[in-house]
């Protein structure tokens, strides 16, 4: 493997990873609801993007700090000038890079002045490439590794909930994920219809004890609710 993509804040433990190289393979694709691509899934939930380009980012800072390691250059003050530099950059690239949809994906009001947001510049900072003239050039050219968005997908998206596309004019009448029941067993043995939603708002002290969504969902792009996808 090239790259282990770290998907911390989304898979929650663990890691998911794969060659970029590869096409995705079984068990994988015949686990992927009909219609179902990468570039879709994304597009729903562009935090996937976003953390697998800042791992791109992080593994070409981690190759430049070796080379100036080796070369008895110390990398800190090399990365600290850049940094700089980054946040000086071109007002105007600096918005665009605090307004993109799989970058920042801040709204366009919050990218007026990132720079003037030490919050919003502390994410942004780690689209930084050490070394790098032109970063946000570098950053929309960053490969997609739809076999890691897909097993995503398999791997956590799927039991928790999560669309896989946008809604079309016809799901908006199916019912929504609030409304989905799931049959479990209460503390007294005995079995009962409750909302997958709330279940799965409830902590659970082990891993055995979470109760996967049965559903597939998409998303009404218009107010962001999820709806049942007839299968």
């Amino acid at each position: 493997m090239k790259k282990l993509y770290q998907y911390t804040m989304i898979l929650l433990a663990g890691v998911l990873g794969a060659c970029s190289s590869l096409e995705v393979s079984e068990p994988y694709s015949e686990n992927l609801p009909a219609g179902f691509t990468a570039q879709g899934y994304m597009d729903v939930h562009p935090i996937l993007r976003k953390l697998q380009i800042k791992d791109y980012v992080e593994v070409h800072n981690a190759v430049v700090k070796d080379s100036l390691t080796k070369m008895g250059v110390d990398y800190a003050t090399v990365k600290a000038a850049d940094d700089a530099a980054f946040a000086a950059m071109a007002p105007d690239v600096l918005k665009a890079i605090c307004a993109d949809k799989f970058l920042g994906g801040y709204p366009a009001d919050s990218c007026a002045n990132p720079a003037a947001d030490t919050k919003i510049m502390a994410d942004l900072a780690e689209f930084n490439f050490v070394g790098v003239a032109d970063d946000f050039a570098v950053l929309t050219q960053v490969p997609i590794d739809e076999i890691a968005i897909s097993q995503q997908y398999v791997v956590f998206g799927q039991a928790h909930g999560w669309a896989y596309r946008w809604c079309d004019a016809t799901e908006l009448a199916n019912i929504t994920r609030d409304q989905v029941k799931v049959s479990v067993i209460n503390a007294q043995g005995i079995p009962v219809e409750s909302s997958i939603t709330q279940l799965q708002l409830k902590a659970v002290s082990s891993a055995d004890k979470f109760v996967a969504d049965p559903g597939i969902y998409c998303q009404d792009p218009a107010t962001g609710a999820l709806h049942l996808v007839n299968q």
